[in-house]
């Protein structure tokens, strides 16, 4: 019900004063949900952004999405997020003061770019890097923004009229109006933009991370194009230079415009966080990679030193990674409940495990300040840790660290079974191989027809690279030895460090296992003798890590458009 008082003030114009405090200079402009004034404050002797949302805009629950921006904004301190200061009443409603910023918004900064002929690859490479880091610094706090758009992004300006920096407005209003409408079936889109909106978000509602970073992708894909996208827009569907108007692609790298790409992916999961959205130096303007965002597995936090270095019985666990005859049991939790602990597969251990090339009693656990000390007792096919092939009496095993008895490997982790954290390095296992790291075959698969769909996209090669670990067992037997097993999980590594190394990859190189000991790497990118040099370069490096006896062989497939990517793994 509008308050017949409010309804009775005067319009805000410039020169009003609101609080006594806040002097009205002029608006700033208009959106969906609120209007937002330039002001100065007499308190602070400052100039201010005030934002006010229009009494025919109001829903209820808008007064408490204001306070919830307020507590969110607060939480995040990012020279690319907008500060917010305070939220006060006023005769208008709840206002939001915010910090006041300079310049222009990134939709009006296209516009003009576009009469100069476009954004040069190192502008979009700057102003890329701020939003993507202002994104992710929102995230990081659990947050959504909900509504990002190239009208929720300032770009600032210097004394000098140079270019200052890229920053975030206006996130978690939009987002808060989102959470009151659940996702759900056929509900309408809410809070924020369409045009900006993910497919899911269209079809059902409900604001997400996923959804933040495909507006994210589009805001930078308008960039390109220099159009508004159409509610409900798939850039992916046809090749991209027949929809951008200034080529700045052709200025970036492979896995620079790869990040957009993947960023549209209709499956969410797809998507890529903000946090790991990469661009080369825009300052220096150096080739030289960032560190590669490759998915591992969490342990956890550290467990915290308890005095004197007491034992704390469950504070930490052992989660099983792989096993080559029990893969029911990869993925599940061993609490660690005593200070001492028997491993094995006879019944009377304390740790009983299904592998059977686990002993009958394998190993001795007990906590030595703070760690594990893990004692080999004898068994039949030992005990392992990383990088190394021989057996070990004695093993230190500290947080994060790997142990493998027989064929059975372990990760000592700091949660507890059915936590947050057990499920997610389920699905990371349930994914990608718990020896290598590699995707398994299905999602290898999946990743490999992306990276085809890719190729397609921006017209360039797609080279996949088969590698294969060759021995004496192989000519009478298919089961690997638990040599072999070692010398492929160190080998698989060293090939994808070296790949992502050499190609300088700003994101992790598709890379999965096709067999016992055989994976394949995919390279976007590289013509056919390029691709060809790469490979046995890396092969060379790689050959003079493995043991006597084992060979590491590779040969290398081309994608031509239209085939089936099991082909290039088969």
């Amino acid at each position: 019900m509008n308050d017949p008082h409010r309804t009775s003030l005067p319009p805000i114009a410039a020169s009003s004063v609101i609080n006594e405090r806040y002097e009205i200079r002029q608006s700033l402009g208009k959106g969906g949900m609120g209007e937002v004034f330039l002001a100065y404050d007499r308190a602070t002797q400052q100039q201010v952004a005030l934002k006010v949302v229009r009494e025919e805009s109001r829903m209820p629950g808008d007064d408490e999405a204001l306070r919830q921006e307020l507590l969110h904004a607060r939480s995040v301190s990012h020279p690319n997020v907008c500060r917010v200061h305070d939220l006060a009443p006023s005769a208008y409603g709840p206002i939001l003061v915010m910090e006041h910023i300079t310049g222009q918004t990134l939709h009006t900064h296209i516009r003009r770019k576009k009469a100069q002929g476009g954004y040069t690859p190192d502008e979009f490479r700057r102003i890329a890097s701020e939003i993507c880091a202002g994104v992710g610094a929102i995230h990081s706090q659990g947050l959504i923004h909900g509504d990002l758009k190239p009208g929720n992004v300032m770009i600032t300006q210097n004394p000098d009229g140079s270019f200052g920096r890229a920053v975030v407005l206006d996130f978690g209003f939009a987002k808060e109006r989102a959470r009151l409408n659940a996702r759900r079936p056929g509900a309408p889109p809410d809070g924020g933009t369409p045009n900006y909106m993910a497919p899911e978000r269209i079809r059902s509602g409900g604001a997400s991370m996923e959804d933040d970073i495909y507006a994210l992708a589009l805001t930078l894909w308008e960039m390109w194009t220099c159009r508004v996208p159409e509610p409900g827009s798939r850039p992916r569907s046809k090749p991209m230079r027949q929809q951008i108007m200034f080529d700045v692609p052709s200025g970036l790298t492979t896995d620079e415009v790869k990040q957009i790409f993947r960023s549209l992916a209709e499956i969410p999961a797809d998507r890529i966080p903000a946090r790991h959205l990469r661009w080369f130096n825009p300052t220096t303007m150096t080739a030289s990679p960032v560190q590669v965002a490759r998915e591992r597995l969490d342990p956890g936090p550290p467990p915290g030193r308890t005095p004197g270095g007491a034992f704390v019985p469950g504070s930490q666990a052992l989660l099983a990674t792989y096993a080559s005859n029990a893969p029911e049991f990869v993925g599940q939790i061993v609490d660690l409940d005593k200070p001492q602990l028997l491993i094995g597969r006879r019944t009377d251990a304390d740790i009983v495990v299904p592998e059977a090339t686990v002993s009958g009693t394998h190993a001795q656990l007990r906590f030595v300040n703070g760690g594990w000390q893990v004692e080999d007792l004898g068994s039949t096919n030992g005990t392992y840790v990383e990088h190394a092939y021989e057996r070990k009496k004695t093993v230190n095993l500290l947080h994060g660290g790997e142990v493998q008895f027989g064929e059975l490997r372990f990760k000592l982790v700091n949660f507890t079974r059915e936590s947050l954290l057990h499920k997610r390095a389920q699905q990371h296992l349930a994914r990608r191989d718990g020896l290598t790291g590699l995707h398994v075959r299905e999602h290898l698969l999946m990743a490999l027809e992306d990276e085809a769909l890719f190729a397609d996209w921006i017209e360039v090669p797609l080279t996949v690279a088969r590698y294969e670990i060759r021995g004496p067992n192989r000519l009478v037997s298919e089961r690997p030895t638990i040599l072999e097993m070692l010398a492929f999980r160190r080998a698989a590594t060293r090939v994808v460090e070296l790949t992502d190394m050499l190609m300088l990859s700003l994101l992790a190189v598709t890379a999965g296992r096709t067999g016992p000991l055989r994976f394949v790497v995919a390279m976007v990118g590289p013509g056919a003798q390029e691709a060809k040099n790469l490979v046995e370069q890396v092969v060379g490096q790689v050959q003079g890590m493995m043991p006597d006896g084992l060979e590491l062989a590779a040969s290398i497939m081309r994608y031509d458009p239209g085939t089936n990517v099991r082909t290039l793994v088969d």
